[in-house]
């Protein structure tokens, strides 16, 4: 809209200065030349305003921009009404042409362009312009959620591709790409339980520790299903969000720890915890890397997800543990109402500084250095 005014006034400026060279003695295009520039400077104001803004500029009061009326009227009426044809002349020749001289010019319409400046720019400062810098904020309740990950030796198998460790990872990764609002946080098991990443809104950062992951990271040797919930449960019951929930992903039977996983589970419910549990391992004899030495409890885990009101999935390849982790991204849904921070910048302070200095200016000029004479 600035940019079509800009435009316009430029357009009609340099119409008027053509036709000034062919008709220079018309006050009416002496009047419409000046008022035609000062338009064009107020777009250019604008133009430069909206840009340094970044477009996210605006007026609270953008009425009062009418006001711009009154020095164009002002200005205007200079011009036509109090030209420089009326001013006394003496009779004698020589005059004529001092008339015309710079001096003459400047002493005429400098004082006047800018008393018309410094009230334009009074107007615009009327009106506020401001710079609106908006943050979207994350939801005060959203969903936490504690992703637990089997580290174990037994999750280099490699009926998922590349490996079920590896393919955990992604998934994982690709699922927390998915909960911008929520915080999540991140437990590494196999002999023991430690807490990789306490609940967090950096995904960049949490995504980076899950990557970092590697088997062999702990003892390797034994899991510690009990024990790692014991350590999830314990950095969520604390929390305010709505949901609270543990995501458990494990390829094999609970054989160390200090905490019996219905235990852990039970205590979980207590805070109100859901536990979704995932099994990631292919049916014994359905691929060349699965045994039933390394078959997952389904019993243990079914009970585990049951007491705390969760669910139990089983994922035989990487597309179903996919599938697995958008069915439990769609159960725990957050409720997002957008909601946002504004933060004002005002600009009606440089404008008045300038608009007084401009009078300031123009009250020395008329009153010390361009005084007019009869």
């Amino acid at each position: 809209m600035i940019t079509l005014f800009f435009c316009g006034a430029l357009l009609f400026l340099i119409l008027l200065l053509v036709a000034t060279a062919l008709h220079r003695k018309s006050k009416w295009l002496e009047a419409g030349l000046w008022t035609a520039g000062m338009l064009t400077l107020v777009g250019l104001a604008g133009i430069l305003f909206m840009h340094l803004a970044a477009d996210r500029a605006e007026f609270l009061y953008p009425w009062a921009l009418l006001g711009l009326l009154i020095p164009l009227f002002i200005l205007l009426g200079h011009t036509v009404f109090n030209p420089l044809s009326r001013r006394i002349y003496y009779p004698l020749t020589h005059l004529k042409v001092e008339q015309d001289s710079l001096r003459v010019l400047f002493t005429h319409w400098l004082p006047i362009c800018l008393y018309t400046l410094s009230l334009s720019l009074m107007v615009i400062a009327l009106a506020r312009p401001v710079r609106l810098d908006r943050t979207i904020l994350p939801p005060t309740e959203g969903v936490d959620i504690m992703m637990v990950l089997d580290v174990s030796a037994s999750m280099q198998n490699r009926d998922f591709y590349p490996n079920r460790f590896v393919a955990a990872q992604q998934t994982a990764n690709r699922f927390i790409a998915k909960r911008l609002n929520d915080r999540i946080g991140l437990v590494a098991f196999a002999r023991v339980a430690m807490l990789q990443s306490p609940l967090t809104l950096d995904h960049d950062a949490l995504q980076e520790y899950i990557s970092a992951l590697y088997l062999g990271i702990v003892d390797p040797n034994l899991t510690a299903i009990g024990d790692a919930l014991g350590v999830a449960a314990n950095h969520l019951k604390d929390s305010k969000a709505k949901s609270k929930v543990i995501i458990l992903l494990t390829d094999g039977d609970s054989n160390a720890g200090t905490i019996e996983p219905l235990m852990a589970a039970k205590a979980a419910a207590a805070y109100n915890i859901r536990i979704y549990t995932i099994g990631t391992a292919s049916t014994p004899g359905d691929t060349p890397y699965s045994n039933r030495e390394d078959e997952i409890n389904e019993g243990l885990l079914m009970e585990i997800a049951q007491t705390t009101g969760g669910k139990f999935y089983r994922a035989k390849n990487e597309s179903e543990l996919e599938q697995i982790y958008d069915t439990i991204n769609k159960l725990e849904k957050t409720e997002f109402a957008p909601s946002s921070s504004i933060n004002r910048t005002d600009f009606y302070a440089p404008l008045l500084f300038a608009a007084l200095g401009c009078l300031l200016l123009a009250v020395i000029l008329e009153k010390v250095f361009l005084i007019k004479v009869p």
